[in-house]
Parts: C-alpha cells; structure tokens; sequence
C-alpha cells in the first residue's frame, strides 16, 4: 500500500507543475510521419464511420501508447489494455484474458486475419514484436458478426503499419541487463501508386533478474506416478532457463490506385526460441518413451505467411473487400530429464498450416440504412510427433461462417446494429500413433471424427450521441467458439463429441467528453453468461473433455483521460471483474484465471523548452486463482496468486528533431510477485537506448 502511495504522489506532484508549464513559451517537435495505419487490416473500417463500433466495449492500444510503455511485445502492450489481463507461467508463454476468458476464446487477428496454431487454438503472442504495430483494437463483449467465427469473449486486432506519403525511415537500438539487446529497423516509401514498407526485429537476452526479496523454495519433482523428489531448482539472482531469441521481418508491398481501390501484399517471417523458467511449486519428468519433461525449451519456433487482400468500390452504393491467406507454424518441445538441462529425453514437433479467405460487402441501400455481408472459410491442417522416432500423425478441419449485418440511423445520433450468423466447423481427419508398452511405434489408426459442428450468432445493439458528445450504448450478442483440435483428438482426453462453447454476451455503457474537452470518461457494465464450456473438472473420473461448465461473468470497466494542460496527461482505467462458477456438482464457486480488480495508470509531462518526457505507469493486479479442487479431484490444492502492483518509469529526451535518447526502468521498487502460482515475475530491470526517425 506504501508503494501505491507514493505512485500516486508523483502524479499529484506531476499536476502541480503543470501550471508554471502552461505558462511557458513551448513549441513541441512534432512527430514524422513514419507511417499509416494499414486500412486494409481493419475488418470494420474505422474511417466509414459503422456504428457497430460504438455499441459495443471497445479499447485501443497506438502506437504511442506501445512507445510510453516501452511493450517489447504485443502481451506487454495489452497487459495495460481495459478489461485485459496478461500473465506469464508454463511455456513461458502469455495468456491473455478479456474479461476471464482464456486465451483461445478470443479471436485474435493481424490484419483482419486468424492468428493461432491449429492444435491448441492459440500461439504465444510473445513472438508479435510492437515496431511494426500501428495500433491494437480489442473489441469486448459484442464484435461485428463480420469478424468470422469464434469470438465468444471478443476480438483483438493487431493492424500494421503502412507506408506514409513521402520516404521514411526509423530504427531503434536498446540494450538492457543480461546481455539483452533489442535493433528495429523500418523504412517506407510511396511511388505513384506503388507503396511499400519492411520491418525488421531482433531480440535477445541470456536471461533476466528476480527480485531482491525472492526467497528460494523446494520444487517437487514427479518423475512417475507415486515417486516423487525435492529440490531448490531457482536460487536468487538470475531467473533459470529463461534466455530468450527472437528474429522477424515484416514487409508489405501494394497498389493505391483511388481511396477505395487497394490491393496489397503483406508477408512475415518469425523465428525463436526460449527457455520455460523453472516452476518453483511442481515440475514432472516422465522417461518412459515417448518421454516427457517440464524441464524443456522451445528451441523452435517459426512462423510466415503470406496476406492478400483488397477493395474495390463497384458504384456509389457498393463496395466489395476480400482476403487471402496463408499461414505455416513449426515448433519443437526439447524435454530435458532433471533441472540440468544437460540430457534431451525428447523432442516433439508440430507442424501446422491454415489457408483460407474471406469476402466482405457493403450495400449502401439508403443515407439511413447499409446492409453488410461476410463469408469466411478455412482449412486447418496440423501434424504432431511426441517423439523424433515416431510418424506424423495428422488432423485437417474446416471452419466457415456467413454473417449479415444492417445499420439503422433514422435520425441524427441514434444508430441501431442487428446481425447474425452462422457458423460450422467439420473435422475431415484425425490420426493417432499406438505404440507399445515400451514406446515403440506399432501402428498409426485413423481416429472417429465426430459430426459436423455449427451454431447461429445474433446480435443487436444500439448507441445514441447527444449533442454535448455525451454517447449511450447497449447490445446484447451471442457467441460461441469451436471446440480445439487437442480438446477432440488427445489421447487421454480428447471427445469428439463436444458440441461448441456459449456465451450469451450483454453490455450497457456511457462515455462522454467534458471540461472543454480535456477530460474523457466511460463507464460500462458487461455481464457473460457461459453454458456448455469445455472442461475436464466435471464429475467423471476420466480426465476426459466435455461440454460441462456454466460460468457466470459480469462486472464494469472504467476508463478515463486528463489533460489539465497541454504538457500533462494523466490516464486511469479500472476493471472490477466477479466470477462465479455455477456447474452441476461444482466443489467451489471460484473460476480459474479471474482477478477480481485491475488498475491501469499512466502520466506523461513533457518538461517546456528541454521536451524531456516523463512517463510514469502503474499497474495493479488483484489475486486469481490458478488451481482449485474439482468434482473429480475435491482434496485438490487450492493455489491462488496474491495481487500485486508494479510502478514503471521512462524517460525520453529529444536530441534534435530526427533523434531521441531513452531510458526505462521496469518494477522501480523491486517487487517480488508471481503472475502465475510458481513463477515469479521479473525483478528491477534497465533498458536505454536510442530512436531516430527520418
């Protein structure tokens, strides 16, 4: 609570030089051009104008926002996102939350395109660097039916940048603790009608530091069911196997031939590989082939593509978009067989791809009235191994949607959004190796595949902007989402008879702008009725998946922005989540994964004539559970994570007008804390480094 007080001293004392600040002769650099945000990406195009946008809780992460909060990567950028939670555990990878969902209930896009591997329904967004991001929308509750199947919680958009009208050029060099470095480099150009932009990324790091104040602890150790070990597998000091390498490119190449006549050609190259920290609670070691182990990296992990997408106005009242996709994921599990990390016991490998389209119309019938249409479809092909002396097994699936959409404004303010659609998913194969009692391969069987999975998604809403800006909204929206390749065909747990996730999704909300402008404010209420979750908690002894769980979710959100004088902005934003399980024979109430109070705080003061700016952010973080007993399992321990807050600073001083020199400090007080039950997070850490920009 101290460190809370004198967070929030610092912005007082922020506020109180504002005044002599307002006073003083300034003339700001004004930032270049570098890019524009990639039109195309966007599946509701902002600059029409849809009201479906303005009925719904809706947040954006800039570019700007990306810079104040020095986000490396896309979690880091959303972790300070409304309504959004990000923690770190096992993988060492993000799960990122919108209101409690997981991870794989959102659908997540780049560019208006699907970006998940095809197993899991997820990938660790740690590999999406923020230097070639032009801005995040995150879209809760009620998203346009346009944006395609499986956006039961919502939807996070991630648009790229774009070339701007004239040649650009930036890059970044920074270098932090532990050998850690991060270089960018980006230019642009515009040539006639041509237009291009490259990126490019590299980060790396050996590892990174715990806080002062963590105290070792003894890991059991599973090797097989009934033997357990104890061991300190992390000390103090330098977090164990959590080196990190990431390298991408990313470029886009098109024709801008009218401001409704684009066709554009956007590719990308990722490649990493990290360590997964030790887990200070329980790790597992199975050697018996095909072998497994917690103690692993992920000394692979690659990711392209390749987007195609275009516009194109057909009249004064109809305009046709569409995409092409294709995308391809490889990685590979090394399971090492003690803490270490000396003998590889295996390594399993996923190959995955997905290709697809889809096609998206605007019918403008009436000033009043515009009916939109999408049509989705993909293929998802995934290819696993447990072990290098075993075959691929393989899954291909189908997924499509038809979604219709109409905007009503019978009169100045009101708009009122109804659309539906229907969504199908069909898995054509799935395969399964059956090995014998020592491991070795015997056969590969063809696996039963289940039926033909569909659902219908309506939803309707409504928004009213009264003269002093002041904007109501209400929707209310169902939604669904697929059950996952892993949850029909593992080999312990898979059903091929789940049937899709529901979620009855409402929201109710008021922004408004006032004190001339200098101040913004929203507040929205959101309540998420959950039946027919996939789980494998229920009652059954099977560890089998099944469309068990009945979750309620509800809560508010508040958000709000100050700029008291042109040199001082102070931003807050407050999410206050309950959660409550209501499945049949349920054990406890309480719902995995859901703080119950999230705060976000942010202050930027640009210091007159010298434009230093300093950037202070807090982030607060109410405790969650990560483990709970169950109908099957009721003795189960109870693992919860305590709530925590961290305090960031930067400071950023212009040198010129084409560079800038930066420092950052992340956990200014040394916060130990754990973002998941036996990881503890990241101790006091320093970055400096330069930004220039042409």
């Amino acid at each position: 609570m101290q460190v809370v007080k004198r967070t929030l001293l610092a912005w007082v004392i922020m506020g109180l030089v504002c005044a002599p600040a307002a006073l003083a002769e300034t003339k700001p650099i004004a930032p270049s051009p570098e890019f524009q945000v990639y039109r195309l990406g966007e599946v509701v195009v902002s600059g029409d104008h849809p009201a479906v946008a303005n009925i719904s809780i809706a947040s954006d992460v800039s570019a700007q926002d990306i810079q104040q909060t020095h986000s490396l990567t896309v979690p880091e950028a959303l972790s300070y996102a409304p309504g959004v939670t990000v923690t770190s555990g096992r993988k060492n990878e993000p799960d990122v939350r919108i209101h409690g969902f997981e991870q794989f209930e959102s659908l997540i896009l780049i560019d208006g395109v699907p970006y998940y591997e095809t197993n899991y329904g997820k990938l660790n967004l740690n590999q999406l660097p923020t230097e070639m991001i032009a801005r995040i929308d995150v879209i809760k509750g009620a998203p346009s039916v346009l944006y395609g199947p499986n956006a039961m919680a919502g939807v996070i958009n991630i648009i790229t940048k774009q070339a701007s009208d004239r040649p650009t050029f930036s890059a970044l060099a920074e270098v932090g603790e532990y050998g850690a470095y991060r270089l960018t480099a980006a230019h642009g150009n515009t040539l006639g009608k041509f237009k291009y932009w490259l990126n490019a990324n590299r980060l790396e790091r050996s590892g990174w530091g715990l806080s002062d104040d963590y105290t070792p602890q003894a890991t059991t150790i599973i090797n097989r069911p009934g033997k357990t070990t104890s061991a300190v597998v992390q000390g103090g000091g330098e977090r164990v196997n959590a080196d990190t390498r990431q390298s991408s490119v990313w470029a886009k190449v098109g024709l801008d031939l009218a401001p409704e006549s684009q066709y554009f050609l956007s590719a990308y190259y990722m490649d990493s590989s990290w360590g997964f920290p030790v887990n200070t609670v329980e790790e597992r070691v199975f050697t018996s082939r095909p072998a497994f182990s917690t103690f692993a990296r992920m000394d692979k992990y690659e990711d392209w593509g390749l987007d195609l997408s275009g516009e194109q106005r057909l009249s004064s009242s109809f305009k046709l978009r569409g995409k092409l996709f294709y995308h391809y994921h490889l990685d590979d599990y090394t399971s090492f067989s003690d803490q270490t990390y000396s003998k590889v016991i295996a390594v399993s490998r996923f190959k995955d791809y997905f290709a697809g389209g889809a096609l998206y119309g605007d019918w403008q019938l009436h000033p009043a009235d515009t009916l939109r249409f999408a049509a989705h479809f993909r293929q998802d092909s995934h290819q696993e191994r447990a072990d290098t002396y075993l075959p691929f097994t393989e899954a291909l699936s189908y997924t499509g949607s038809l979604a219709l959409e109409n905007e009503w404004k019978p009169f100045a303010g009101f708009a009122l959004v109804a659309g539906v659609s229907y969504d199908w998913f069909e898995v054509d194969k799935a395969q399964t190796n059956v090995t014998s009692s020592s491991g070795a391969w015997v056969r590969t069987d063809d696996l039963d595949t289940g039926d033909k999975k569909d659902s219908f998604n309506p939803m309707i809403g409504a928004s009213y902007i009264f003269a002093d800006s002041t904007r109501l909204f209400a929707s209310v929206a169902k939604k669904t989402r697929f059950p996952t390749l892993q949850q029909l065909f593992a080999s312990k747990s898979g059903n091929p008879a789940l049937e899709p996730e529901e979620s009855v999704n409402y929201t109710l909300g008021v922004s408004r702008r006032f004190l001339d402008n200098k101040a913004w404010g929203q507040v929205a209420l959101f309540y998420h009725d959950v039946s027919d979750r996939i789980s494998r908690d229920g009652p059954h002894l099977d560890s089998v998946y099944r469309n068990y769980a009945s979750i309620i979710l509800y809560g508010v959100e508040i958000a709000g922005e100050y700029t008291p004088c042109k040199n001082l902005t102070l931003r807050a934003d407050y999410t206050y989540l309950v959660a409550r399980d209501e499945s049949d024979g349920r054990v406890t109430d309480d719902v995995l994964g859901a703080p119950k109070h999230k705060v976000d705080l942010r202050a930027v003061y640009t210091v007159p004539q010298v434009q230093t700016r300093l950037i202070l952010q807090g982030l607060y973080m109410g405790s969650q559970f990560d483990q709970l007993p169950t109908p099957a399992s009721p003795t189960l321990q109870t693992l919860e994570t305590d709530g925590y807050f961290l305090a960031n600073f930067k400071l950023v001083q212009p040198l010129g007008s084409h560079l800038e020199a930066f420092g950052f400090v992340q956990n200014i007080f040394g916060k130990d804390y754990e973002m998941e039950s036996g990881y503890p997070g990241m101790g006091r850490t320093f970055w400096i480094g330069l930004r220039t920009k042409f």
